[in-house]
């Protein structure tokens, strides 16, 4: 990540679907979602940036290929990339963990199911007996005091990126805390939109 991105606040995770061919090499690339960026503040042309460099890593890459009755195949995979080191270290639950013990604070913390911290999700409002329905996966960073300072779409329609976020931000948390001192934390917040 550039230097530019990183001083706009870009971070989290992008959801890339591709095709993994016979012999390892990648197509049909589409990025679904992310990265994040600092709520109150319009999408950074960083954004952008962020994008194309993940999408060309992507396609220089190699993959072992999936395999049937012991022979390569092509297969489609989805793939969560972390653009930054902060998002893979707030995974590594065990380093977290030690580091506790020993009285170190990580930066960030990643909650499997931080919906259970919310004080306040928005609601959405559908049509009585409307059928039309769409699934939102948000990431979100909380900061100490249980506001979400920063969002990103994981899941969801292209769209509905700016309603997505619209929504993250709005959010409102519990904090973590650990022997009663607050932690950052991350996680994602699922929002089922019927219209």
């Amino acid at each position: 990540m550039s230097p530019e991105a990183k001083a706009a606040g870009i971070d989290g995770v992008i959801t890339v679907g591709l095709t993994v061919s016979s012999k390892g090499t990648t197509s049909n690339i589409k990025l679904f979602g992310g990265p994040m960026w600092p709520c109150g503040i319009k999408e950074p042309e960083q954004v952008d940036e962020v994008r194309r460099a993940v999408r060309k890593f992507l396609e220089s890459a190699t993959f072992q290929p999936a395999t049937k009755d012991g022979r390569p195949r092509s297969s489609d995979v989805q793939l969560y990339f972390s653009v930054s080191k902060s998002f893979a270290d707030a995974r590594d639950s065990k380093a977290i963990e030690e580091n506790l013990r020993k009285g170190i604070f990580p930066p960030l913390v990643e909650v499997v199911n931080i919906s259970r911290f919310a004080t306040e999700l928005p609601r959405l409002g559908g049509a009585v007996g409307s059928t039309a329905r769409s699934i939102l996966e948000i990431q979100v960073i909380v900061d100490e005091k249980g506001d979400v300072i920063s969002a990103g779409t994981v899941r969801g329609l292209p769209q509905e990126v700016h309603e997505a976020r619209r929504l993250g931000c709005s959010s409102k948390f519990k904090p973590l805390t650990y022997r009663d001192r607050p932690i950052k934390m991350t996680g994602r917040i699922l929002f089922d939109i019927r219209r």
